[in-house]
């Protein structure tokens, strides 16, 4: 599916990502862009995000369990979900977590995404 050109409603999706941090489900952008197009359908916010992720603008996070989360920073860092609560946030690593050389050569270039288990600040025992 190739990326269409710059629609209203395509501008107010992006407009969700704006928000640092923020990793919401189709649903959730849904509920933000009917804030500015109240008649917008939750299949064309399918369709958006499908065609932003594939023009690398942001990211589709699989989860385990439940709906996928997206993420509008499309730089180098890692995820982590809490098994908890769920809540998913950015981890900057100081270096790159898989060291490429220790990989087997067709994979030296390879895009990886790494989701990291973790309780969050809240939910770990002592917070």
């Amino acid at each position: 599916m190739a990326m269409q050109r710059r629609s209203r409603q395509r501008d107010a999706i992006l407009k969700v990502f704006e928000v640092k941090g923020a990793h919401p489900t189709a649903e959730e952008v849904l509920s933000e862009v009917r804030k500015e197009i109240p008649n917008v359908s939750l299949g064309t916010v399918y369709r958006n995000l499908d065609q932003l992720c594939e023009a690398g603008m942001i990211w589709k996070i699989q989860m385990e369990e439940g709906p996928c989360r997206y993420e509008g920073n499309p730089d180098g860092h890692l995820h982590a979900v809490c098994p908890i609560c769920g809540e998913i946030r950015d981890v900057w690593p100081s270096g790159d977590p898989i060291a490429r050389d220790s990989l087997p050569e067709e994979f030296a270039e390879a895009e990886y995404r790494l989701l990291l288990i973790s309780p969050c600040e809240r939910c770990r025992p002592n917070a």
